[in-house]
């Protein structure tokens, strides 16, 4: 019984680690960047996977570069991040690019799929993007 208790617990151990890795912290395949856009993102994917995967921040929703510029600031000051006030240009550049593609990636799925399109989400500093409110 305690053998078949021991490799059960292998078995979901394994399958909990193995679908962690692929969870966001790879974060994006670099050869499918623009080449001038590549050190910027192997900076933030260096930076910013010390603390939290690179899905927090690519998942965030968040399209409006305020909004990053307050995000990178406040991950900045946290201790250990390793963001230095150098870094952050560069991972802001990243950042920006990659909400400009995003959005121009879901502008382009609605006119395919003749959906009408809606504006671009611009949240304040203080939220994340992904709030809702009812009104």
């Amino acid at each position: 019984m305690k053998a078949w208790l021991a490799a059960t617990f292998l078995v979901v151990c394994s399958a909990t680690f193995i679908g962690c890795a692929t969870t966001g912290r790879d974060g994006l395949d670099v050869a499918q960047l623009p080449e001038a856009v590549r050190p910027d993102y192997q900076l933030f994917a260096r930076r910013c996977s010390k603390c939290h995967s690179l899905a927090r921040p690519l998942g965030s929703g968040i399209t409006d570069d305020e909004v990053w510029i307050a995000y990178v600031n406040r991950m900045r000051r946290q201790p250990g991040s390793g963001i230095s006030p150098q870094d952050a240009g560069p991972i802001l550049r990243f950042l920006h690019y990659y909400s400009s593609e995003q959005r121009r990636l879901k502008r382009e799925h609605e006119e395919a799929s003749g959906a009408t399109a809606t504006p671009a989400y611009s949240s304040n500093a203080r939220g994340t993007g992904n709030e809702t409110t009812n009104r």
